[in-house]
C-alpha cells in the first residue's frame, strides 16, 4: 500500500499536482514486499518505504484504526513524517477537519 501511494502521488506531481496521502492502518503487516510472510519481514518493508515516501516530502496522514495504539504504528507514522491520530478518537468530522488541514498546509509550502 505504501509503494503504490509514492507511486500515485510521483505520478500526480508530474501532472502537476500537489498529492496529499492519508492511510488507515492497524500496523499489522503480514506480508512482505516478496510475498515471504511474517510480520518482521513485513515491518522492514513497510519502514524502508515509509522512508522513501518521506524523503519523497509528501505530505502524509496517517489514521491509526487499532482499538489500542501501538507504538510500531506511530514508529511507521515517524518513518514517514506523517501525521498521526488515532482513529478510535476522531469522528469522521474530525478526520475530515484533519485532511483538510493537512492540504492546506501542504499548499502554504
Amino acid at each position: 500500500g505504501i509503494d503504490a501511494a509514492l507511486a500515485l502521488a510521483d505520478a500526480s506531481r508530474r501532472g502537476g499536482r500537489t498529492p496529499l496521502v492519508v492511510f488507515m492502518t492497524d500496523g499489522r503487516g503480514n506480508v512482505a514486499r516478496d510475498g515471504r510472510t511474517g510480520s518482521a519481514a513485513a515491518r522492514e518493508d513497510a519502514l524502508a518505504t515509509s522512508r522513501r515516501l518521506r524523503g519523497a516530502g509528501v505530505p502524509t496522514l496517517l489514521l491509526d484504526t487499532a482499538t489500542r495504539s501501538r507504538p510500531d504504528v506511530r514508529l511507521l507514522a515517524a518513518e514517514m513524517n506523517a501525521r498521526y491520530l488515532a482513529l478510535p478518537h476522531l469522528d469522521t468530522a474530525g478526520v475530515s477537519r484533519e485532511v483538510q488541514a493537512l492540504a492546506k498546509e501542504s499548499t502554504c509550502r
